[in-house]
């Protein structure tokens, strides 16, 4: 029960919308690199460019890591029983954001640049991804559903020419979850993204 409660505050927190919240644009559906090029080409980066990523580019990456593709409201990454259970957050120079898949939009968790707790690679953004673990009790569908996320962070980072790399070492788990306001749910993965260097 307590963590359901806390689910509800951070959610209710989460859809309060601010002015520092991120409207992204739309993401690009078609075109580009097809996936056995993506398969094909798929290398982890550690070195990244400290160039920006742009709007477009974290709306593309994330509408492609869990993003919804259909009128039912289902998304681009499975989940076991259809629990939905993944959230991604984004950690930019000028804060931390939960990704909306429903409006496609970033929403400002804080206004600090929590990437130093994310992990040791020096990446314009880092996403985290968190399971829900009100929706989703079990461990093991759990941390699979965050496996189909993060494989397609990795295709959608190939297809758009950055690069990333999928990291269980967080460089501090209980900060970035204090900070994020998780409560009972922890990061689970995160992914430093950048152009590579």
């Amino acid at each position: 029960m307590k963590a359901f409660l806390t689910l509800i505050t951070v959610i209710s927190a989460v859809c309060a919308a601010t002015a520092a919240d991120i409207k992204l644009p739309a993401a690009q559906k078609s075109g580009g690199m097809t996936l056995r090029e993506a398969l094909n080409s798929r290398h982890t980066v550690r070195r990244f460019k400290s160039d920006a990523l742009t709007h477009s580019q974290i709306a593309d990456m994330l509408w492609s890591a869990n993003g919804i593709n259909r009128p039912n409201g289902k998304r681009t990454a499975p989940s076991a029983m259809d629990r939905r259970d993944v959230m991604i957050f984004a950690a930019l120079p000028e804060g931390a954001y939960f990704y909306d898949p429903e409006q496609h939009l970033l929403r400002q968790i804080s206004d600090k640049d929590l990437r130093r707790y994310c992990g040791k690679f020096a990446a314009p953004c880092y996403f985290i991804l968190v399971p829900d673990r009100a929706k989703q009790p079990r461990e093991v569908f759990a941390a699979v559903d965050t496996g189909y996320v993060s494989q397609n962070i990795y295709l959608s980072a190939q297809a758009n020419g950055l690069g990333t790399c999928a990291m269980g070492s967080i460089a501090d788990r209980k900060k970035l979850a204090d900070e994020l306001k998780l409560g009972e749910n922890q990061p689970f993965l995160v992914h430093p993204v950048g152009i590579p260097e």
